[in-house]
């Protein structure tokens, strides 16, 4: 059976790329403190590795000095504040201290936000929301930002899972774009929903590179094309000044409208 490979967009952060080796280090040396097993235990070394399966263990483990992480790779697109609460959740059970609940309401958010797996049919996610048809979106930026590219090939619709950080995906297996139906609000601007769109469109287009051993999923040249859409600093800007007090107003209102199964 052939492995899903998926890629999202999240709400963006303005941290750079990160060392996942440096902070691994950092999180398991401001923790081990509380530690009576631990506390004094120095990391020597970091072995990581990522997995594209989703129901895969996610584990770290400590060995004579050797910090080992293994990891879904959707995490490497996940905001920052996911991966150090993600982090932070497995290193605290290693060393027997009790978690935040912050960190496991992060990560179980983030888990769930993943397309299910299996070898069952593809199921098609419905396309004309309660503001936006998505059909709309994705035929205008295909025709005008990538002409050449046979859209046809692509299918999107409204995910069943209300991410409210994980705001759209691209899995490359179905060639299906899924947008989280918290932007399905007259309130949120067009413009963010066809950033998020050329956004996974990117996906499509441009291949998964690999960089010193691990998949970089947002090469430069990703970056460069991401910044072609003509409204991309207006999207973004909203994305991080406008977007966490829109979610303070509505996300009950849509909560209540995916329950009521609207996009099913």
């Amino acid at each position: 059976m052939p492995e899903k490979e998926l890629e999202s967009f999240s709400v963006p952060d303005t941290i750079p790329d990160r060392n996942w080796e440096e902070l691994l280090v950092s999180v398991w040396d401001s923790l081990k403190v509380r530690s009576r097993r631990f506390k004094e235990s120095q990391v020597r070394s970091v072995q990581l590795k990522f997995y594209p399966y989703k129901n895969g263990n996610h584990s770290v483990s400590f060995h004579n000095g050797v910090l080992t992480a293994k990891f879904h790779t959707s995490l490497t697109e996940a905001r920052e504040e996911t991966i150090v609460s993600f982090v932070s959740l497995l290193i605290s059970k290693l060393l027997g201290l009790k978690p935040k609940q912050s960190w496991k309401e992060e990560v179980a958010e983030f888990l769930n936000s993943l397309p299910e797996s299996g070898t069952g049919n593809f199921k098609k996610l419905r396309e004309n929301g309660a503001a936006y048809d998505l059909k709309v979106i994705l035929e205008k930026i295909s025709s005008f930002y990538f002409p050449k590219m046979d859209a046809k090939l692509l299918s999107i619709g409204w995910s069943d899972r209300l991410g409210k950080r994980r705001l759209g995906s691209y899995e490359k297996r179905n060639m299906n774009i899924r947008i989280s139906p918290i932007l399905d609000h007259q309130e949120v601007p067009i413009y963010v929903l066809e950033h998020v769109v050329h956004h996974e469109i990117l996906h499509h287009i441009l291949p998964t590179r690999i960089k010193n051993g691990q998949n970089s999923i947002h090469s430069p040249e990703f970056k460069r094309k991401e910044k072609e859409y003509v409204r991309y600093k207006e999207a973004i800007n909203w994305l991080k000044t406008e977007y966490p007090k829109f979610l303070i107003g509505h996300q009950r209102e849509i909560g209540h409208r995916l329950r009521s199964e609207f996009y099913g």
